[in-house]
């Protein structure tokens, strides 16, 4: 049987463990957070009792949870990842498309100095002629070969953004607004339409090449006004510049959808609040033998 000084030493001890362990010091202070700063010791030492009760059990059940709340913000992590790489490369992509397609030379017939030499050469100089108009004809079909591929460049890097945008828009509220915004191909539906460009019911643009190769060597001026930078290419561009500008801001962030719960969440599961709850399982245990 333990002596009377024995017992006091080691009730001693177990008051500094327990103070150390639930407040992380032995000061008076720390004394009366263990006792819960009740005036009653008897309640005091009923709480403390109550908590050590069950303090194993809280343990392992706020590791257990500390592990799925890691695994579940790994989970945010990644797939926020995945979506903001893939957003900046369908933007980046229709951005390209755009500018190119500005940038595209839609009078496919104008062929420089060929045309002047052409007109230039007399009807004497048969083989000269011939050779100017071939080399003029070659120039305009490279032309043309150039303007339809840039319109269906264009037209599969806008479907591309459009469908991910669509497949995404309950990610948050911009990706909705954008998607939106980038669903109003249907109005210039009439106008595309006469440079063999068709909007599909999805939003997506479906390019014509035999209709588009007609247009530019009819009007290419009508072509240029539709798709080119005045048009359709050019308030693509704009969209794109403002979709890039709020690229930070288009997966929520955990904050903003837990908000002050995710402070609350990281106290709740951090490794301290493991060794607390273990120090009360140890006065648990130590009240029970000297009391």
């Amino acid at each position: 049987m333990a002596t009377v000084s024995a017992t006091a030493r080691n009730t001693v001890m177990m008051y500094q463990f327990a103070a150390k362990s639930l407040n992380g010091s032995t000061s008076n202070r720390s004394m009366q957070g263990l006792l819960g700063g009740l005036s009653s010791s008897n309640s005091a030492w009923s709480n403390i009792t109550s908590a050590a009760g069950n303090g194993l059990s809280y343990a392992n059940a706020v590791a257990s949870n500390r592990t799925s709340l890691s695994s579940l913000l790994s989970e945010y992590d990644s797939t926020k990842k995945k979506f903001t790489t893939e957003y900046g490369s369908a933007m980046s992509d229709l951005a390209k498309a755009s500018k190119a397609l500005k940038d595209t030379n839609f009078n496919v017939s104008e062929v420089g100095d060929l045309a002047k030499t052409a007109a230039s050469t007399t009807t004497a100089d048969t083989t000269k002629t011939a050779d100017t108009k071939i080399a003029a004809e070659k120039k305009i079909e490279e032309n043309t070969k150039a303007a339809v591929g840039a319109v269906q460049d264009f037209a599969k890097a806008y479907n591309s953004a459009v469908n991910f945008l669509k497949d995404n828009k309950d990610v948050s509220n911009r990706v909705s607004a954008l998607s939106n915004s980038f669903n109003d191909a249907g109005y210039f539906a009439r106008s595309l339409s006469k440079v063999g460009v068709t909007v599909k019911s999805t939003g997506e643009l479906s390019v014509d090449t035999e209709r588009l190769t007609k247009a530019l060597k009819d009007d290419p001026k009508s072509v240029e006004n539709i798709l080119g930078k005045d048009g359709f290419a050019g308030r693509t561009e704009k969209k794109v510049e403002n979709a890039q500008r709020q690229s930070d801001k288009m997966f929520p962030s955990v904050s903003s959808m837990m908000g002050s719960s995710v402070s609350d969440a990281k106290r709740m599961y951090s490794a301290n609040t493991v060794n607390r709850s273990m120090g009360y399982e140890s006065v648990g245990s130590l009240l029970n033998m000297y009391f």
